[in-house]
């Protein structure tokens, strides 16, 4: 199935389940609603349109995007996000974005869910990232990071730009249950686990290095889809920065409104190590289960791979800045 017939397919099965009600038309696309006045979810997609690329045509050849991450290595750097619930769009939904995200190669990342859905991620045999959130409980964190540890997980880390909760238009969410976490207690997190532990929601330069001080093992350069305040910065506005100061000290990893494998490429080229994406992989389970998220998944990396091949990227390695052309005008 083409890309354009698994999204129409995702559509009109979320249609049928009275799903898309929740959701904001934007340019031709569904998108969950963000703060105030949507302006997150309105831009992230568009700011991809300031980037064009070069061609690099003559002694290239067809592209690899194999990656090594905590030293495993995976198909593609077109990861899932950190999802959680769906029960709305699936029976069993996170074992069936699992099985779809291992069979194209690629890795799985948790948000909130129990002790059991985590087994059962898990137990399909999923590299796993979980995500844990930012509670006022520290002791609910050091037990959430702890069950995942055993249960297998890769890596855990937790939402930076959660420590306020959410909002939703005017509608803000789980405020009191979160709370801000110093460099300390941060710290404390950190060495509470073996696994790398990874910064979600890095948005500027300040968080990055405060991030690799207290000893992150990776960070998500992320806005939250625009459900933590309203004109937050497009992820890629900052990558570039926050990879100067990072440099390969630790993988980063981004966020934010990603479709197609140009996308990706663009953040890439920015700075990014490998690229999460929540909505699409959504889309490729709403329209075909596990075998949709794998097809979604693998349509993106094979996008990419082609647009490696003709601007002259034989492998990851060797995509940076120059791949590109940047417009400096309008969104």
């Amino acid at each position: 199935m083409e890309y354009g017939d698994l999204i129409r397919r995702a559509e009109a099965n979320l249609k049928a389940k009275n799903i898309l009600k929740s959701y904001v038309m934007n340019e031709g696309t569904f998108l969950r609603e963000g703060a105030e006045t949507n302006f997150v979810a309105r831009f992230n997609s568009r700011y991809f349109d300031r980037f064009r690329f070069k061609f690099r045509m003559i002694d290239s050849q067809e592209a690899s995007t194999e990656i090594t991450l905590y030293g495993k290595k995976f198909a593609t750097p077109f990861l899932s996000g950190a999802l959680s619930g769906l029960t709305d769009v699936a029976e069993k939904p996170l074992v069936k974005v699992a099985t779809g995200v291992k069979e194209s190669g690629s890795m799985m990342w948790l948000g909130i869910v129990s002790a059991d859905q985590q087994r059962e991620v898990l137990a399909t045999g999923v590299p796993t990232i979980r995500i844990v959130k930012p509670y006022q409980d520290t002791e609910m964190m050091l037990k959430e990071l702890k069950e995942a540890e055993e249960a297998g997980a890769m890596a855990v880390g937790t939402d930076i730009d959660f420590f306020y909760g959410g909002k939703r238009g005017d509608r803000l969410f789980a405020p009191k249950a979160m709370g801000p976490k110093t460099s300390q207690e941060m710290r404390k997190l950190v060495e509470a686990t073996q696994l790398p532990f990874i910064f979600k929601g890095v948005l500027s330069v300040e968080d990055a290095r405060k991030a690799l001080e207290i000893g992150a093992g990776g960070i998500v350069v992320s806005n939250h889809a625009g459900i933590v305040i309203d004109y937050a910065a497009h992820p890629l506005e900052v990558l570039p920065e926050i990879k100067e100061v990072i440099g390969d000290r630790m993988p980063i990893f981004v966020d934010g409104g990603f479709r197609r494998g140009s996308d990706v490429m663009k953040a890439l080229a920015l700075g990014a190590d490998a690229v999460l994406a929540g909505w699409l992989l959504v889309m490729g389970l709403a329209a075909n289960g596990s075998e949709g998220v794998s097809e979604i998944i693998n349509i993106v990396t094979a996008e990419l791979r082609r647009i490696m091949s003709v601007t002259g990227c034989n492998d990851l390695s060797e995509i940076n800045q120059t791949v590109l052309v940047k417009r400096d005008y309008g969104i």
